[in-house]
Parts: C-alpha cells; structure tokens; sequence
C-alpha cells in the first residue's frame, strides 16, 4: 500500500486543481437577459435594442488561452453596463472548452453609438489585440 502513495499524491496533485478551475462556473446559469445578440469577431456588426430592455452581447473566445474580450474605450452615453463580463463555458465538462464571453448592457434613452471589443492578454502591459469586433448599437423608444 506504501508503494501507491506518490501515486496517490500525484493524481491528488493533479485532479484537485483542475476540478477547480474546471468548476468554476460549472451549473451556473447564464447571465443573459433580454434579448441576445451573437457578434462576428474582426467584423462591424448592427443591432437595434429598445430603450430600457436589457439586451445581452456575446462574442466567442476561450479563457483558458489567458485572452479575454473587453470593451476597448468608452460606452457611448446613452449605453451602461450591468454587471461585469463573464465568460461561460459551451461545455462545462471540458477544462478549457471554449464558449462566450458575455456583456448585458442597457439604454437609458434612445440614441445611436459604436461599441468596440477588443480580445487580448488584457494583463499583459502593452497588449496588442489578437482580434476585434465593433458593433452600432441603435436605441428605440417602443414608439419608434
């Protein structure tokens, strides 16, 4: 039984950490609200959202490469963020799995702006994007 020890210690070593991270947001439901818009990285895309309405932005990527999307600037005025970004994973079973990165914002009047998504090792000083995405959010009243 001795012999089995190191062994034992090794698999320890090893399972333990990576049910960790691969937990991490196992079983947690997504934070989308609203209605969700799906973006093509390296591309421009369009939405219109109503004024009020939650709305959810998602963008793919994988977290487990150290990347991460953020928002590169400001929001436009009339735009908020609710809660921070979060990726969740499309299967929660796989350490490392890919899936999206997730940003519920809201209108707090009507209005038209850009938003632009940078992907990046946003803890490495002077980070260079790996890709990008833009998206021209429109903002309706329900009269409009």
């Amino acid at each position: 039984m001795s012999r089995n020890l190191p062994l034992r210690r090794l698999l320890g070593a090893l399972v333990l950490p990576a049910a960790l991270i691969g937990g991490c947001n196992m079983g947690t439901p997504s934070s989308r609200e609203g209605r969700v818009e799906s973006l093509h990285p390296d591309a421009r895309n369009e939405v219109a959202e109503k004024v009020g309405v939650p709305f959810t932005l998602t963008l793919p990527g994988n977290a487990g490469t150290g990347y991460e999307w953020v928002i590169a600037g400001d929001l436009p005025p009339f735009l908020s963020q609710r809660g921070t970004p979060r990726f969740v994973p499309a299967d929660s079973n796989k350490v490392g799995a890919g899936g999206d990165s997730e940003f519920v914002l809201v209108a707090s009047e009507a209005g038209k702006g850009v938003i632009r998504f940078h992907y990046l090792r946003s803890w490495k000083k002077d980070a260079r994007p790996a890709r990008w995405a833009e998206v021209e959010v429109t903002a309706n009243t329900g009269d409009q």
